[in-house]
């Protein structure tokens, strides 16, 4: 049984009070995804978006010629497949699931009478929209002008602000992912992410040794990250990393 109360932190739903979160709650589905599971497909007509309870899950678009790119790693209280949903149009990439999840979903239709209950969902909508197009327009940022070590450098620590876990003096993240994943995400090859984590390891920075990673030297990380000659112009999100967001 899930408590509607969950809903109240969901980006979605940001400022409804709980007599909506609750009537919203019960306009949706509740569905049990296993790990590995094709949650939607890219192409296929988007007939309802979701936002995930517990557990990981990560959309990834594919190209004509086949090539992946992970576009973004969904969390908990997140939306996904929205976007679609308001443009009228298939979905533009895959959803897995990395982990056993729990997630709440709205048909297009009842998304669509909720907005118009709830202005305010729309709202939220338009605010989740915004931030992942600046976060993508980070990234393509990052590929023109950043060597690869520090793209990799970023995108292990935004791994550490999806599912770092503070262990001690390290930081463990808890997602199992690929180095194809690493690779996707920062726009290199697996054979590049393998070679720049074994450098790391052998300095110290990171345990690369399992598919999950542990930053042992975050500091480290985050200067190779941020070394000279950044865009200055560019915020800093994945940079400062207080405790309370890893206990």
């Amino acid at each position: 049984m899930v408590d509607p109360s969950i809903l109240r932190d969901a980006e979605l739903l940001q400022g409804l009070d709980p007599a909506a979160l609750e009537t919203i709650f019960n306009a949706g589905q509740i569905r049990r995804i296993k790990k590995r599971t094709r949650i939607f497909s890219q192409g296929a007509p988007a007939k309802s978006c979701h936002l995930l309870i517990e557990g990981r899950t990560k959309i990834v678009q594919s190209g004509p010629d086949g090539e992946q790119v992970l576009i973004h790693l969904v969390g908990p209280g997140e939306m996904y497949g929205i976007a679609a949903v308001f443009l009228r149009t298939g979905y533009p990439a895959d959803a897995f699931a990395i982990t056993d999840c729990t997630d709440l979903q709205w048909s297009a239709k009842t998304i669509k009478e909720l907005m118009l209950a709830y202005p305010l969902i729309g709202l939220n909508a338009l605010g989740i929209v915004a931030t992942r197009y600046q976060d993508a327009q980070h990234r393509l940022r990052e590929v023109v002008h950043q060597s690869v070590e520090r793209r990799i450098a970023h995108a292990v620590l935004r791994l550490v602000q999806y599912a770092g876990r503070r262990v001690g003096h390290h930081i463990e993240i808890e997602v199992p992912l690929l180095r194809q994943d690493m690779a996707e995400l920062a726009g290199t090859s697996m054979f590049t992410v393998s070679r720049v984590l074994n450098e790391w390891e052998a300095r110290g920075i990171v345990d690369a040794s399992s598919r999950r990673i542990v930053v042992r030297q975050i500091h480290a990380l985050t200067a190779i990250a941020e070394r000279a000659g950044d865009l200055k112009s560019r915020p800093k999100p994945h940079t400062d990393y207080p405790d309370s967001r890893l206990q």
